[in-house]
């Protein structure tokens, strides 16, 4: 092959540091998301329980003001990080043809990056385990609180499990969008030749579906007024996103086999 089709270092090199960028603003975007209705709980939690004066619905339009501010910022994040995911997006999908000298530059940089991404990860998991902990809490109180207050008292709790998941997310987010960047380059694990021809038909539909949830979300949040409740979507969507692009993936791997 001439050496006139690989990738120089120096593309490399733009593309990786892109991908740095954009991996803080997309994690601190989805970590504002997994943010947004704490303030929310807290103040509906507050004001059940009669420790603000504030009436409900007063305490719930605040709440989803900074709600609102939180999905805005978010969306403003996701917009910045995108661009520089459009550096050399290309390598995303197309195979990357490196000579032999900057594939060993970049197997290097890989394997120093590796120790942060282990703790990174670890981080991550960690902070995602102790958001158990404020719920599980709730049975502490089961004995001294009626039902109803005990529901109040679990609606402020589930805000501390937001926060720390929301760190937790946060850590893993980055990381990985920095450790998928060697990946792509490398073309290794997700990224081989095979699996990066589906991924710009998987990512096109994620757009969408993205759009849906949030769109759900705030139709459901608002007609039924269930704020305190209707966090849970987000979770169950990044579930449902993750049964699906699984089986867009296999029927990928399928057809290519075929």
């Amino acid at each position: 092959m001439s050496n006139e089709n690989y990738i120089s270092y120096s593309a490399t090199q733009d593309f990786l540091s892109a991908r740095r960028r954009s991996s803080t603003l997309i994690a601190s975007g989805v970590m504002l998301c997994i943010f947004s209705p704490i303030v929310l709980l807290i103040l509906i939690s507050l004001t059940r329980l009669d420790i603000l004066t504030w009436s409900i619905n007063f305490a719930t339009g605040i709440g989803v003001i900074v709600l609102l501010t939180f999905i805005a910022t978010a969306v403003a994040l996701f917009i910045a990080g995108n661009r520089w995911l459009k550096v050399h997006e290309n390598y995303e999908y197309e195979d990357c043809n490196l000579s032999n000298n900057v594939r060993e530059k970049i197997i290097k940089e890989n394997k120093v990056y590796e120790n942060q991404h282990m703790i990174f990860k670890i981080i991550g998991i960690t902070f995602c385990i102790l958001s158990a902990i404020p719920l599980m809490s709730g049975a502490l109180f089961v004995d001294a609180l009626a039902s109803s207050r005990l529901d109040d008292l679990m609606t402020g709790f589930s805000s501390a499990t937001l926060l720390l998941v929301g760190i937790g997310v946060f850590f893993l987010v980055k990381t990985n969008i920095i450790h998928d960047s060697f990946n792509i380059i490398l073309q290794l694990d997700d990224y081989t030749s095979e699996k990066k021809a589906g991924k710009k038909l998987i990512e096109k539909y994620a757009t969408i579906y993205w759009m849906i949830i949030s769109f759900i979300y705030l139709a459901y949040s608002f007609l039924s007024n269930n704020w305190n409740q209707s966090w849970i979507i987000w979770p169950l969507a990044g579930i449902a996103y993750g049964i699906f692009e699984a089986v867009m993936s296999l029927k990928k791997k399928k057809a290519v086999s075929e």
